[in-house]
């Protein structure tokens, strides 16, 4: 089994919430998160989510999804090389992964053996497309 691809660092947590407009005011009054206005579309389509919020310092992101699933994740950053290799390194693990095209993002979605889903993410659009 070869090594991991490297990651760049945790990009966002997945949340899963009761009542979006409730949790919304909840990190944007208690912990000072906002709406990421350039991915508030993805909400916009999918009323469920994701709503992504981001800190002040611009470091921090949640993806908010509106259910009651019993699982979360943390969706983890890599550059356009990494992400080719984590899907292959993936697959080489024999873990199931769905790749999705998020319009400015790609994403390598998986489960932990305890079932919560994780995800890679790049948001070198255009040059994970050109890998693929």
């Amino acid at each position: 089994m070869s090594n991991p691809p490297l990651l760049r660092g945790v990009h966002h947590c997945h949340i899963q919430v009761h009542d979006i407009e409730v949790a919304l005011a909840f990190y944007r009054q208690v912990m000072g998160f906002d709406i990421v206005p350039e991915l508030a579309f993805w909400f916009e389509q999918q009323h469920d989510g994701p709503l992504m919020l981001q800190d002040q310092a611009k470091s921090i992101c949640l993806a908010l999804f509106v259910g009651d699933k019993k699982s979360n994740g943390i969706a983890f950053r890599c550059d356009a090389l990494a992400f080719v290799h984590w899907q292959q390194h993936l697959h080489d693990c024999d873990i199931k992964v769905t790749r999705a095209d998020h319009q400015v993002s790609w994403s390598l979605y998986f489960r932990d053996p305890s079932g919560n889903i994780h995800e890679i993410t790049c948001y070198e659009y255009e040059a994970v497309a050109e890998l693929l």
